[in-house]
Order: C-alpha cells, then structure tokens, then sequence
C-alpha cells in the first residue's frame, strides 16, 4: 500500500495492492508519509470505501475529524455491517464521523439537543434502535464522554439512511410513507393497532421493506397475477383497501405495485380483519 496524498497528521489517502482508492488512519502517519512511499499496514487503520462518491465525500472532510471519532465511528460500521446483516452504504463513514465528532463537541461544551422521529425510529427500527443504544454505550468508554440516551436516536437514523443509498432524509421518508400505508388501512377500516400485537409487528417489519423498495426504485416481480385474482376474490375487503395503498403510492412515489407486493401487503391488511 502506498501514499496517494496527506490529508492531516494522522491521515492520508493511499492505494492498496490493487490499486484501489482507500482512507487510511494511523497515529502520526501523516506527519511521517510522503506521496508515493510504501505504508506499514500493521500500523494502520484502513477505511475502504467502494463507492467513489462516498469516497470523496470522506476524504473532503476526514481531515477534520478527531483521529479517536475517526476510530469508533469505522468500528460502528463494521459491526453494524456484522450484527445488523443489512446492506449499509459507505456514505455512512462519512455521515457518522461528521455527526459524532459534532455530537461529543457539543456534550463537552455542556450543549444541548433535541432528536426527531423518536417514537418512529422505536417503533419502526427496534433492531436499529437496539444497536444504536449498545454503540452509545461504547463510544463513551472509548470517547471517555457521557453522551446522552437520545443519542442513540440519532446513530440509528444515520444507519437507516444508509440501508437506503445516504440521502440524508431517507429516513424521514421512509418513516412517512410508513405511517401513510398504516393510517389508510386504520381508517379504511376504523380500527386501531396493538402495538405489540404479532400481527401489527408482522405488517411494520413488511412495510419497512416495502418502502425501503419504494425508495430505492425496486419491485418484487413473481408471477402471482393468478394468486392475487384468487385472494381478491376470498378477501375483497382487504384488497379493496390493497387497491387505495397502490393508487397512493403511485400518486406520491409513481411507484406501480406488482402482484406480489399486492398479495402480501393484502395478506398482512385481512390479518386485522
């Protein structure tokens, strides 16, 4: 691996073996390379980002983020990426080195915040949740700071975010369009959600990936026309209320939903009935 260019004290940007691009963290290892020497990888810390633009993004503001932020944030990525066993966007090195490093200034200046989408990102995103609150736990024995509860909130949104490409309000739209889908059917058939209930729980975790599809520009083609004509027959009240979520997500997203997206979502609507 060798020195590409210096982008502080502590990092530079460099070329692995083959020749691809990476971010590369080492105490001191600025002050002491020069473009084109060889990097003792032993040494090191190395961000290795895929995607170019997440890449640049990085290497634009790494410069600026305290070398001990720079560290934990790259060892929540990588368990993120293990325990979570989702698809996370290397746009989140950036978004979340930005944010933290912003976040423990604030904490040691004596700040205070406020965090949105609380009760979403609860409900919505527990598993997110979970292991956003075991990495506030962590960065303050490693930050030797207390960062408050409700960071936790703000950790998972970077990561729902980044399931979803990095756009930074990814996750405000797709909470929206969440809460949309499940307040067309609460009033289409006057109900109200257990929150705990199996089948409520069943139909958030669907429509998170659901939306998260939406998003993303993604369908679920199978061939199910026949499945979805049979089911319109056994449950026309349920897909009935398919047809009103269709004709919304198309009006707000131009988001067309195929047969087999109509016959789960259906599905998960007669389960309430």
């Amino acid at each position: 691996m060798i020195v590409r260019r210096v982008l502080n004290n502590n990092v530079v940007d460099g070329l692995d073996d083959s020749l691809q691009e990476v971010i590369v963290f080492g105490k001191g290892l600025g002050f002491k390379s020069k473009p084109g020497e060889s990097i003792d990888e032993s040494m090191i810390e190395i961000f290795r980002l895929d995607d170019a633009a997440a890449s640049r993004h990085f290497a634009s503001i790494v410069g600026s983020i305290p070398a001990d932020v720079l560290t934990a944030t790259a060892d929540i990525v990588t368990r993120a990426r293990e325990e979570l066993r989702v698809k996370i966007s290397d746009s989140l090195y950036a978004s979340l080195a930005d944010h933290l490093s912003f976040a423990v200034a604030r904490v040691r200046d004596g700040g205070d915040f406020t965090v949105p989408l609380a009760v979403e990102v609860r409900r919505f995103y527990p598993t997110e949740y979970a292991f956003a609150k075991s990495a506030v736990t962590e960065l303050n024995v490693k930050l030797g700071i207390e960062l408050p509860a409700d960071e936790a909130i703000s950790i998972a949104l970077h990561i729902i975010n980044a399931q979803v490409g990095g756009a930074a309000d990814s996750a405000t739209r797709l909470m929206e369009l969440t809460h949309s889908i499940l307040d067309i059917v609460r009033l289409n058939f006057g109900i109200a959600y257990d929150d705990d209930s199996p089948a409520y729980l069943r139909f958030v975790t669907h429509l998170r990936f659901f939306a998260q599809r939406v998003l993303l520009g993604e369908t679920v083609q199978r061939d199910d026309a026949e499945l979805l004509r049979i089911l319109r027959e056994q449950k026309p009240a349920a897909f009935a209320c398919v047809d009103r979520v269709d004709a919304f997500v198309m009006r707000s997203h131009g988001h067309a939903m195929s047969a087999s997206e109509k016959v789960y979502i259906g599905l998960h609507i007669a389960s309430f009935l």
